[in-house]
């Protein structure tokens, strides 16, 4: 298990300030520190993550995660599929305003024991509720949400699906990828599910993350053609 220095912290909080242009609160800090303790300790037994996370999860998986706070609104009921060890919802719910309310789904159950205990231990149940199930298979939360949020889930054209469900007309998906991601766009566009979102923008997380591509997407509340231009 490795622990991470306070050098490492602090290199880690100052890049937080500049993607978000403020310097995480005490609260905050503490907070994101006992998550990656935790996570540490469970991986040893739980296997939720791999080892090259373990080594860039100070500066690149926590500073990925929290590249998307510039894109949701406030307030909003946000979804985020496939949630794994809670990247990127539970970083964004730490750094989150109380008035953003996160709903995390995940199928797998040593995933979803995680998260459950994080959200228990960091005292984070006022705003972030999880559920361990695929998005899918909750029928009652048709239409109910603002964002959806996904990292590392799958083809653009799988979250697309997941997300038309979840989202109510107007909504916003937000797909964080790799900056490879022309051919998976080009598929999306030509499937028959294009027809409910407007045409994908991209923006290019920060140079010093990595190489990844934030891919937002607008449910469009009926069918249309705008999504293939």
């Amino acid at each position: 298990m490795t622990d991470y220095s306070s050098s490492d912290w602090e290199l880690c909080f100052q890049s937080i300030h500049e993607i978000l242009g403020r310097y995480p609160n005490s609260m905050e800090q503490t907070q994101l520190q006992q998550f990656a303790q935790h996570l540490l300790t469970w991986n040893q037994s739980f296997n939720l993550i791999g080892p090259s996370a373990i080594s860039t999860l100070l500066n690149r998986h926590i500073l990925d995660s929290i590249t998307l706070t510039p894109y949701l609104k406030t307030p909003a009921k946000i979804a985020d599929i496939g949630s794994g060890a809670g990247f990127p919802a539970l970083i964004l719910a730490i750094l989150s305003n109380p008035s953003q309310q996160y709903h995390l789904y995940e199928s797998s159950q040593k995933k979803s024991r995680f998260l459950n205990f994080i959200v228990e231990e960091l005292q984070l149940n006022n705003r972030v509720t999880i559920h361990p199930k695929r998005a899918e298979e909750h029928s009652s939360h048709s239409n109910t949400f603002d964002i959806v949020t996904s990292r590392a889930l799958g083809s653009l054209q799988l979250i697309a699906k997941l997300s038309k469900h979840l989202l109510h007309p107007n909504g916003i998906c937000l797909a964080l990828k790799g900056r490879n991601v022309q051919e998976e766009i080009n598929q999306f566009l030509n499937a028959p599910i294009a027809q409910f979102f407007n045409f994908p923008t991209l923006y290019n997380t920060p140079e010093k993350i990595g190489d990844g591509v934030i891919i937002q997407m607008q449910r469009v509340s009926r069918e249309t053609n705008s999504a293939i231009q």
